[in-house]
């Protein structure tokens, strides 16, 4: 058995692993474009889902090839676990407040062009 790499691999497979998060939060943007989260289109959820898990199953076999990773290992499953893990303890909150103010100020601009709107209406139906 090869130890001599062990310790640097298990690293390049937390960053495999914080990189399918980031993956994962682009899938969440799908997701929320289509409204899943709310109940509706779970055949597009399940989709996604399954499209995400191809896609970081993918991901983890180039990052393997690419850095010659041995046989599977545990610590590589770990890795991968711990990456994912690390990504939704920082990045993700990040995003996730982004994510929650720019869609405040998005409402906010749907909400004044629909007043506007309505406001304009009432103009024309009064002349």
């Amino acid at each position: 058995m090869d130890s001599q790499n062990q310790f640097i691999l298990f690293f390049i497979s937390v960053a495999i692993g914080f990189l399918g998060g980031v993956l994962y939060e682009i899938f969440g943007v799908i997701r929320s474009l289509f409204k899943c989260p709310k109940g509706k289109n779970k055949a597009l959820e399940i989709a996604l889902d399954i499209g995400f898990f191809l896609t970081f199953a993918f991901l983890t076999i180039v990052g393997a090839y690419a850095f010659r990773f041995p046989s599977f290992r545990v610590y590589m499953f770990i890795g991968y676990a711990l990456g994912g893990g690390l990504y939704l303890k920082t990045l993700h909150i990040m995003v996730a407040f982004f994510k929650k103010i720019c869609y405040n100020k998005i409402t906010q601009v749907v909400k004044k062009v629909k007043k506007a709107r309505k406001n304009s209406l009432k103009e024309v139906d009064i002349e």
